[in-house]
């Protein structure tokens, strides 16, 4: 499983904030709307956790309805790592 600090270098990465922006994200953190994380980003983050992981988040959320994608948190990532 990967570590919710693993998690949040790959959200800095994609989203190009700072390591101080990193020190803020919880694994209660949600990724629509507490990081504003934009279908670019989420396209570059699933491309990133394939690589590392070998999880494929795009098909992840494309199976979540509405309110799974607002509830989706960086936990929740980690999570799917183990």
């Amino acid at each position: 499983m990967a570590a919710h600090a693993d998690i949040v270098e790959l959200l800095r990465q994609v989203t190009g904030e700072d390591e101080g922006w990193a020190a803020t994200v919880t694994p209660s953190t949600r990724i629509d709307t507490d990081l504003f994380i934009d279908s670019l980003e989420i396209v570059d983050l699933s491309a990133r956790m394939r690589e590392a992981y070998g999880i494929d988040l795009a098909a992840y959320i494309g199976g979540l309805d509405l309110q799974g994608l607002i509830d989706l948190t960086v936990g929740d990532l980690a999570e799917l790592t183990a």
